[in-house]
């Protein structure tokens, strides 16, 4: 049984990127959803109410990723990266369309930098011997 490799700094930097990128989304889908009318007069309320309960659904699903991605398992690290992306485009075109709150759109800055650095070479490293080390001996 050979010894398991500590977990590379960048891994740990992209989950607390990741995961401070989720809370932004969260607190800004939260505010969003919860808005009165008179705030949004020019605005459906209908669907600035849609996209913040979308915002807090996928804060919430990318905080769950980033958290089954530090654990090790490359499927999740790839699921995280895929989503993060997704995120990133799907928030932006509905700033640009319609209309977002700004902790949403800060919240843009750490999820791309955590899922660049998912992909650094040493991150990818780890993931891949990740993949050797849990196989059953035999």
């Amino acid at each position: 049984m050979t010894a398991t490799q500590p977990r590379p700094r960048v891994v740990d930097t992209a989950f607390w990127l990741l995961l401070v990128g989720a809370a932004l989304l969260l607190a800004g889908g939260l505010l969003a959803a919860t808005l009165s009318f008179d705030t949004v007069r020019q605005a459906n309320l209908t669907f600035h109410r849609g996209v913040g309960v979308g915002c807090v659904l996928a804060g919430a699903g990318l905080g769950f990723l980033a958290g089954r991605t530090r654990t090790g398992d490359a499927r999740f690290r790839r699921a995280t990266i895929g989503l993060s992306m997704a995120i990133v485009v799907l928030v932006a075109l509905v700033a640009v369309f319609a209309g977002i709150h700004v902790l949403s759109l800060l919240a843009l800055l750490p999820i791309i930098v955590g899922s660049l650095l998912l992909t650094r070479p040493t991150a990818m490293d780890w993931f891949a011997a990740d993949g050797q080390r849990n196989q059953p001996d035999g």
